[in-house]
């Protein structure tokens, strides 16, 4: 991470997110635990979404209506960004009218129909992803569906990011459709796991879609995304509780046979600085070190994407034991640790990595050290991991008075 501030603050609240929901659920559940029991079946089918159409009850019109799905496209408030996140230049969430100069720029890339602008109304196209494919699709037309019954729990793998209110409306129409396939099916509980196979951006519900915030604008099959969404897991639901097969549906363009752009520029070569080595400890961690401590260490390393080491970790940070071992207590995917690379010299390729562990309140005192592994890449050629250990320090009890 190069930012030393703006990863950290985001580390932190996702920490504070997560420990607070866990607090809650475990509030909430307590001790409570209910047995699934029950048959496993799987169901999956890939969707050309501009090219369904479903029933829709208009509220207004008190009329039940066809709709369809639209050509992917993205609003103007889609570049408002959100109210924790805002965009560029002068784009504002609500907007539902466009604007003749970022039409024109619009129009370079790729200009919409006139059917794209009626199918997508009331949202402005500000970029009309769906005519967009060079060099290949810049969004989804075929994404994919799916839904997992284990019992009395029904896993919904959704292509995309659903609203509150969207995911809501999925819930109570699946446990409906398995209920009413099945009423010997009890306590239907019905969990929406979103980003599954395919990201498709959000799905707002009609309602929403209507306002035109960040949300809608970036809904991108138009307002009846989730009206088509609905009735095709209404009949995944179907299938899966009378154990049917479905349709594969249509096949999607398999990127993986295209090398895929990247704006991300290689790695050319590592080397450490003059005098040092890669691996050696260049700022030691202090030698006493209680629960609520950081320790702070820092190593000269090549570029962690020279490896990804998956499977395995950046960093270690390890206790000695009685026998004389070392045994590791937390490693880069633990929440007390933090791995952070900056690069020192881009002219000669060099690099240092902190390692920061925030001593844990359950630490057993002892003897500690920690350490890192990477890899750096040889000007002329080749990969080559390497090493480096801190100095040891002492854990200690906290001290109360």
């Amino acid at each position: 991470m190069r930012d030393s501030i703006k990863p950290y603050r985001k580390i932190k609240k996702s920490s504070i997110i997560f420990f607070t929901l866990f607090l809650f659920q475990r509030l909430w559940i307590g001790d409570k635990t209910d047995q699934v029991k029950g048959p496993v079946r799987i169901v999956h089918r890939f969707v050309d979404m501009p090219k369904q159409s479903a029933s829709f009850y208009n509220a207004t019109s008190r009329k039940m209506e066809k709709v369809h799905g639209c050509l992917p496209a993205m609003g103007y408030s889609f570049a408002a960004g959100t109210t924790d996140g805002p965009g560029s230049f002068a784009f504002e969430q609500g907007t539902t009218t466009s604007n003749p100069m970022w039409n024109l720029v619009r129009n370079f890339l790729a200009k919409p129909t006139d059917e794209d602008v009626r199918c997508h109304e009331p949202k402005p196209i500000l970029l009309a992803t769906g005519r967009m494919t060079l060099p290949y699709q810049w969004q989804p037309q075929i994404v994919s569906t799916q839904l997992v019954l284990v019992g009395n729990v029904v896993l919904a793998g959704v292509p995309g990011e659903f609203t509150t209110m969207s995911g809501r409306r999925l819930r109570e129409m699946v446990k409906f459709t398995v209920n009413e396939t099945d009423p010997s099916i009890k306590n239907v509980n019905v969990i929406v796991a979103g980003l599954c196979n395919t990201y498709s951006d959000y799905i707002t519900t009609p309602e929403e879609y209507q306002i035109q915030r960040y949300e809608g604008a970036s809904t991108i099959f138009g307002p009846h995304t989730l009206t088509i969404y609905l009735e095709q897991y209404r009949d995944l639901a179907k299938h899966a509780v009378l154990g049917k097969p479905v349709d594969a549906g249509p096949t999607p363009v398999d990127l993986s046979k295209n090398r895929l752009i990247s704006l991300m520029p290689p790695v050319i070569y590592d080397a450490p600085k003059w005098g040092r080595e890669f691996g050696e400890c260049i700022q030691k961690a202090q030698l006493v070190a209680r629960p609520g401590d950081v320790v702070d260490v820092k190593f000269i390393s090549g570029h962690p994407r020279n490896n990804f080491m998956t499977g395995s970790s950046y960093l270690a940070v390890e206790k000695l034991e009685a026998d004389e071992t070392w045994t590791v207590v937390a490693t880069d995917a633990d929440w007390e640790t933090k791995f952070i690379w900056e690069r020192t010299s881009s002219l000669l390729g060099s690099s240092q990595i902190t390692v920061k562990w925030e001593v844990p309140e359950t630490v057993v005192p002892g003897e500690y050290r920690i350490r890192h592994n990477g890899y750096y890449r040889y000007i002329l050629g080749g990969v080559y991991p390497y090493e480096g250990i801190s100095n040891h320090f002492q854990v200690k009890p906290d001290v109360y008075y």
